[in-house]
């Protein structure tokens, strides 16, 4: 090999050798460059965290949503809010949950922004998106949705003697949260005063005065508002099934069928997690299960208060 052939290859070798070097700098340069911006980003974060608080959430009942636009009403001043995050509303249901940062605004705060947009408004319950209850225990989601333990408590009609308790009172409750989450995805309309033309309608049937059965209705459910906004739910269901499923059906018994085989295929594609082992418990023992997709079929053909309601 020749002299000036030799010198050309260990040439070459050494180039190699510095851009293997130059490469390596570079590259440990970059990762030094990526560890600080990790490190300031997460103590920015850390910081923004201190400083702004913890993710929490609030479900407030808000009356007098009557359409489509009131939803899109209540959701823009809401998540207009400082610190808030999200606002989910469900029309059907006549309420808000609303995440937001704890030390940039509060449930007041955002009571008084629905308030001033023209909606009466009151405080339902407020959590943690993890599932911790904070004013109230957390015993279930449906479908990402909060079912609290006083909701399951409630009854959802006035001939249930009082708040129920039990396996068939979670099956209610949770069903009831499955079909208005479908009535608003079918844009469910309740007016108030069919809400109204409801109660009265009651009222008269119980024979009592206006007033003590209101009273009545108070101390069974809470408070008046928490009673009529449930009126108005159970109204809502009602016409799911009758606008979307029973339309043009008239012979009793196919009515009764139709509704159970449309209700049945909504309750098995829905996400139900129970969180609460208390109320595991109780699932399990009515049943032997405390998953919802082997509970609800053997609980629905059996006497409940949210069978009471769709079976008409």
């Amino acid at each position: 090999m020749s002299e000036q052939r030799r010198m050309k290859e260990i040439n070459l070798e050494n180039l190699e050798q510095a851009d293997r070097k130059i490469s390596f700098a570079k590259f440990r340069s970059a990762a030094i460059a990526a560890v600080i911006l990790l490190c300031v980003a997460g103590g920015g974060y850390a910081a923004y965290t201190i400083v702004s608080g913890d993710i929490v959430a609030s479900r407030f009942a808000v009356s007098q949503m009557t359409c489509p636009a009131c939803v899109v009403t209540v959701k823009e001043v809401t998540e207009k809010i400082p610190g808030v995050v999200n606002a989910d509303v469900s029309l059907a249901a006549q309420d808000v949950i609303v995440k937001f940062r704890n030390k940039q605004t509060s449930p007041d705060q955002i009571k008084q922004a629905i308030a001033y947009a023209g909606y009466p408004v009151h405080g339902d319950g407020m959590f943690k998106p993890s599932g911790e209850g904070i004013d109230d225990k957390i015993v279930a989601e449906v479908n990402g949705k909060p079912i609290f333990a006083k909701d399951v408590g409630l009854p959802m009609n006035e001939t249930a003697g009082g708040k129920a308790d039990g396996a068939a009172s979670f099956f209610s409750t949770v069903g009831r949260a499955i079909l208005l989450q479908e009535a608003d995805r079918k844009t469910v309309v309740v007016q108030p005063f069919e809400v109204e033309t409801e109660v009265n309608a009651i009222i008269e049937k119980s024979g009592k005065s206006s007033d003590e059965f209101m009273a009545q209705m108070t101390a069974t459910f809470g408070s008046k508002d928490k009673y009529l906004q449930l009126v108005g739910q159970r109204l809502g269901v009602r016409k799911l099934l009758e606008d979307h499923v029973l339309a043009n059906v008239k012979e009793p018994q196919e009515r009764n069928h139709k509704t159970l085989e449309w209700v049945g295929g909504i309750f098995k594609d829905s996400d139900v997690k129970i969180l609460d082992a208390g109320t595991k418990e109780v699932v399990r023992t009515a049943t032997g299960q405390d998953d919802w997709k082997l509970f609800w079929p053997r609980m629905i053909a059996g006497e409940s208060d949210l069978k009471s309601v769709i079976m008409q």
